[in-house]
């Protein structure tokens, strides 16, 4: 399914990140920081926009990260400050970035130092989506460690920890099999339609491949099932219990959200991961999973298939 959000007047510098429960994010560049966000949407396949009601992502350079969240709101001018609180502001520090959030306030700004390199500056396009993925956590989604696979319109993640296959999978995977991520997804609850998989970027491909690809992150598939990898001599699935499943699944969204958690004290620290444990169980309540072992020339898809259709 593929939502049009495209605007009848844009702006430059400005582009939605929508998702499929309704929220979204407006990401606005500032001043010598426009090329810097143009490249993260297009990596995003995000789309300019109108101005809108949405939650801003404000992107600031800030050559030195000196001074307070009051002063860097200060300096934002009236028409992106209207409406922000002027003390207050605390900051998520990043080796990287920092990210500027408020108790009475939907909006995060974000802070982008002098560019050092290609590595370090995808390094900080990952970082700066931490804003998105905690909302969606708040809302009972989850980002996953796992690449996205269609079929009949359906999505399916395959899952597991760095070097289990996943990339290799989704490169043999046949038609009518489509790969849309291999690396990471991000699982949207809707109340109507069960749980939602966004496809998002590959980072790890930009940072050794050097890679050119982009992802439309806005588009979304109903997740039908998940299936967590083993290497083996043979192909074979088995369908795993809820509390194994909740377990996986909570590992799979560790995997993404630990490198968020640097900025955060001990005790923001155990309440996020107890909001994706509670998350983690929910969807395994829902969502199928199974047990998937891969040989290095078997035709694993069929042993998928033998379950799912």
């Amino acid at each position: 399914m593929i939502v049009d959000y495209s605007a009848r007047t844009t702006i430059a510098g400005t582009y939605l990140l929508p998702l499929s429960d309704g929220q979204a994010w407006r990401i606005i560049a500032t001043e010598g920081v426009k090329s810097w966000v143009d490249r993260l949407a297009k990596i995003m396949g995000l789309s300019q926009c109108e101005s809108n009601e949405y939650p801003r992502l404000i992107f600031i350079w800030n050559k030195s990260f000196a001074g307070s969240g009051s002063e860097l709101i200060g300096r934002l001018g009236s028409d992106l400050k209207k409406g922000l609180p002027p003390e207050g502001w605390n900051p998520w520090n990043y080796s990287d970035l920092r990210l500027w959030s408020h108790p009475d306030a939907q909006d995060v700004v974000c802070e982008i130092g002098p560019v050092q390199g290609t590595e370090q500056d995808i390094l900080r396009m990952r970082s700066s989506l931490q804003p998105v993925y905690q909302k969606a956590q708040d809302a009972g989604g989850l980002p996953l460690h796992a690449a996205l696979v269609k079929r009949n319109g359906m999505g399916v993640m395959l899952a597991g920890p760095k070097n289990t296959g996943k990339s290799t999978c989704c490169s043999r995977i046949p038609r009518p099999w489509y790969t849309l991520s291999d690396e990471e997804t991000l699982v949207i609850m809707s109340n109507e339609n069960g749980y939602m998989a966004h496809p998002f970027p590959t980072w790890s491909d930009y940072l050794t491949k050097r890679s050119n690809r982009t992802w439309k992150v806005r588009n979304h598939l109903p997740l039908s099932s998940i299936f967590f990898l083993e290497q083996s001599d043979t192909d074979e699935v088995t369908p795993i219990g809820l509390g194994e499943a909740a377990v996986f699944v909570y590992q799979t969204a560790m995997q993404v959200c630990h490198r968020y958690f640097t900025h955060l004290e001990y005790e923001q620290v155990r309440t996020r991961k107890e909001i994706l444990f509670e998350n983690a169980c929910k969807l395994a309540k829902t969502v199928p999973a199974f047990k998937l072992r891969v040989s290095l020339r078997g035709r694993f898809w069929e042993k998928m298939e033998s379950v799912l259709f």
